[in-house]
């Protein structure tokens, strides 16, 4: 019994430096993209709109503003820089077994970084703590290895050289891919003011972004 709790704990500690050491290279590829002064600047900027958000009491926020916000200082940034996806969490110091993380967005639009929250899940205290620990909410170590495993993998990949680079679908698939809208087939609302059809994708995804930043203030609790 000794020996197989040893076996348990070293696997989990190995386990915990690999994806320490997965999260160093991930956030040096990221400030190599946009510059250590604009990571910091769109975490910031990130943080002071979650602030907004719970401070005006949008409902879309409505459990963070109850439950506060651990929002991960890993930012994965597209080549373009651009476009960024980031872990957002919430601690349910009243629940008996579980907290909760969703994707969170940002898209740099004319100058300006839009951010938007993308789907959540729950996070089942079982799977990563000891029965005794249930009735606390998850610790940001452990949240921080819940993102690299969930919201961040993939985010590299390895070319035909052998070298890391930045996925391209890693962003396709979160920020264009279904739910979105399709560029090809655009619906009625998908027009612009003039009726026109979006000729270029990037406009049109755009046009995506600045619609579910504005929509959030749609909501607002009384």
């Amino acid at each position: 019994m000794f020996f197989f709790l040893c076996l348990l704990l070293g696997c989990k500690d190995k386990k915990s430096k690999e994806l320490n050491q997965k999260r160093i290279l991930y956030k040096t590829y990221s400030i190599k993209q946009v510059g250590d002064q604009e990571y910091v600047n769109v975490f910031n900027a990130a943080n002071d709109s979650l602030k907004n958000w719970t401070n005006n009491h949008l409902s879309a926020y409505a459990i963070y503003e109850e439950n506060g916000w651990y929002l991960d200082n890993l930012i994965c940034f597209n080549e373009n820089g651009d476009r960024c996806v980031m872990a957002l969490s919430y601690r349910l110091y009243i629940s008996p077994d579980y907290d909760g993380m969703s994707q969170f967005y940002g898209a740099k639009i004319k100058g300006q970084w839009y951010f938007f929250r993308g789907g959540a899940f729950h996070l089942s205290r079982k799977a990563y703590v000891s029965a005794d620990s249930i009735k606390y909410p998850l610790n940001f170590k452990t949240l921080d290895e819940i993102a690299m495993q969930n919201i961040f993998r993939g985010y590299l990949k390895k070319n035909s050289k052998d070298e890391w680079e930045i996925n391209d679908a890693f962003f396709t698939y979160q920020l264009e891919d279904v739910g979105w809208g399709d560029f090809n087939r655009q619906s009625h609302k998908d027009t612009l003011e003039n009726g026109k059809r979006f000729t270029n994708k990037k406009d049109y995804f755009e046009s995506k972004y600045l619609r579910k930043s504005k929509e959030k203030w749609l909501y607002r609790e009384k």
